[in-house]
């Protein structure tokens, strides 16, 4: 770190050597070093800036609030600044998360720094550097968002009647704006211009208390009426109002921790019932315990809510699912105006599908689910409901604003249809709140299954189909080429029963001695036709090649009854075979329409007694 350069140093050396003792001690001022480990929490964390500055002891809730937010808006242009200056090269032992705090107040902020602490000398000493760089940086200022954040303010009404709340506003001194709207829009408006003392009741919600922008500072000293109100953004309360779950029912809030929603749900329950209110990490375990300690109705279960099912928290029938998310659509982080990252929406939407898939597998008695987050991105919304109603089809999503029965003016992407139509988004500068997204899945009846499911399943069947056939396309392929190497072998056989005939007719008196069998003489003495014998050679061929011993044997099993012939058919026979097997066709059947005819032709001569046959036919 740069060390201050003393113009007059003491003459004494011990002296000079105890101011620098006594500059090392002094400490950096309590809100720089909060905000330096609330800015990290936020970067590094993607934590809730707001809840870190109220969980904070040293920071001054009013006071922490501005100096984030100046942080935040700016932080894009700090960074640039520090990386033109090599600030934090040449200053090595500076705390880069206090260095961008400090610069914050320096450049954009008060223009002053505070106390005289190492590492404020040390930025200091660079505002010359800082602000030349600045007159010429080409990173554009962060987007500012076109429109101020009302205060809400829930009413805890197992504390307090909503009647009681506003009559105790009214004697601190707040006007109530007692108007109906005829439209959402008109009510938009008229918080758009809520003077500094004005208040107003909610156009959905008749619990929730709408303040302008200028009353945080006033809600963030008032600590008198913590147990009566809920610091709570109103869009926090879509998804409880859409569980909607009856009185003395059992719930389950799956990620429930800080507990605002988890405690919004026991009033919806007039604190009757059950609420199991689960949450893994310890630090944030602890803080829902504070927020629910005054609700008998919540059961708190330390505990990963992957490994929860009915048996530790029986009879769950309603689901509220706010899992760990971007946060893109928390003001803070789109002051932030970061890049998307693909790679970490796709790991978070991992982990969403499969605790939506749990919560629909997890608990046979549960009937409605509640699926929300503080994103913006689709990849977390839309795109996660879609994939669990498609493995899913006993769970079916039903229309959100039917549910909410109240106008609304943001939904779902078109990009996902049957799925946007039916969702909810609440979007900063068009509702003033932060941005939400709300599903809405409830059980399907008996033997009823979503259309996402039905078409997804259709469509597999489809591509199934599609598999089957080419594995027998590929099937029929290699059965045609099987019978090709067969007929091959065949025609062999049957070119070496040609060359034995054309050796037989010059004895052909020998040759029919040889081939007569005692089951020729058997046959002819009981009347029945004379079955032609195989050939020797094919015979032989069949012992020595076992493939194509089916086929011979069914190509003579085809062939058609026939006395033997003489000399002139067999040489007509010859001819026919030599003729076939001259223009190659792929099959025997030709050969055997061969001998259909040549049997025909025999019946015709000897009803015509033209000539004489050498075997008699007995019929």
């Amino acid at each position: 770190m740069v060390v201050e350069q003393e113009t007059n140093p003491p003459t004494d050396g011990n002296d000079g050597q105890q101011q620098q003792q006594r500059r090392h001690k002094i400490p950096v001022p309590t809100n720089y070093r909060s905000a330096s480990k609330i800015l990290r929490l936020v970067v590094e964390e993607r934590r809730n800036v707001k809840a870190l500055v109220l969980e904070d002891k040293h920071l001054r809730k009013g006071k922490g609030l501005a100096m984030m937010d100046l942080i935040l808006v700016n932080l894009k242009q700090i960074e640039d600044l520090l990386r033109r200056t090599e600030l934090l090269e040449k200053e090595p032992r500076l705390n880069p998360w206090l260095a961008k705090v400090l610069v914050a107040e320096l450049i954009f902020g008060r223009k002053e720094l505070t106390g005289e602490s190492l590492p404020v000398q040390c930025v200091r000493r660079y505002r010359e550097a800082l602000q030349e760089a600045l007159t010429t940086s080409e990173v554009a200022p962060a987007k500012q968002l076109d429109f101020k954040e009302p205060r809400y303010v829930r009413i805890n009404v197992n504390m307090l009647a909503p009647p009681g709340a506003i009559r105790l506003l009214q004697e601190e001194g707040w006007v109530l704006v007692d108007e109906e709207f005829a439209s959402y829009a008109d009510y938009l408006e008229r918080v758009r211009n809520l003077g500094d003392s004005e208040f107003l009741v909610d156009f959905h919600f008749k619990e929730m208390l709408v303040f302008p922008n200028s009353a945080k500072n006033y809600w963030a000293r008032n600590t008198e009426h913590k147990q009566k109100f809920v610091l709570q953004n109103k869009a926090c309360l879509l998804p409880t109002y859409l569980l909607n779950p009856a009185k003395k029912s059992v719930v389950m809030d799956m990620c429930a921790a800080p507990g605002l929603k988890t405690t919004h749900l026991a009033n919806l329950m007039k604190n009757k019932g059950r609420v199991y209110a689960v949450e893994r990490d310890a630090n944030r375990y602890k803080l829902l315990c504070d927020y629910s300690a005054d609700f008998g109705v919540i059961k708190t279960i330390h505990e990963d809510c992957l490994l929860v099912g009915d048996e530790q928290a029986p009879g769950v029938e309603y689901i509220l699912l706010d899992p760990s998310c971007s946060g893109s659509g928390m003001v803070d982080r789109l002051k932030l105006n970061e890049d998307i990252d693909k790679q970490r929406l796709y790991r978070l939407g991992g982990l969403q599908y499969k605790l939506l898939s749990h919560a629909m597998n997890a608990f046979p008695a549960a009937k409605r689910i509640v699926y929300s987050t503080c994103s913006i991105f689709p990849e977390e919304n839309e795109a996660i409901v879609q994939g669990a109603l498609r493995h899913n089809g006993h769970w079916k999503l039903v229309d959100a604003k039917a549910a909410l029965d109240k106008e609304w003016h943001n939904f779902g992407s078109a990009e996902y249809p049957g799925i946007g139509e039916k969702c909810l988004y609440a979007r900063p500068e068009s509702d003033l709140t932060i941005g939400m997204f709300v599903a809405v899945l409830e059980r399907c009846e008996e033997e009823e299954y979503n259309e996402v499911y039905q078409a997804h399943e259709k469509q597999k069947g489809s591509y199934e189909k599609l598999a089957r056939m080419g594995g027998q396309d590929g099937g029929k392929d290699k059965g045609k080429k099987r019978k090709k190497q067969e007929q091959e072998v065949t025609e062999e056989a049957e070119e070496e029963a040609v060359t034995n005939e054309q050796s037989c007719d010059a004895e052909p008196n020998k040759k029919k001695k040889k081939k007569k069998s005692k089951d020729d003489e058997v046959q002819q003495s009981e009347g029945v036709a004379e079955m032609p014998q195989e050939d020797s050679s094919i015979k032989k061929k069949k012992k020595k090649d076992n493939r194509v011993e089916s086929t011979e044997e069914e190509q003579v099993s085809q062939m058609p009854d026939k006395s033997a012939q003489g000399d002139e058919d067999k040489t007509s026979k010859k001819k026919k075979k030599k003729k076939n097997k001259e223009v190659e066709e792929p099959e025997m059947v030709s050969e055997d329409n061969v001998f259909e005819q040549d049997v025909s032709s025999a019946k015709k001569k000897k009803k015509k007694k033209d000539k004489s046959v050498d075997t008699e036919i007995v019929g």
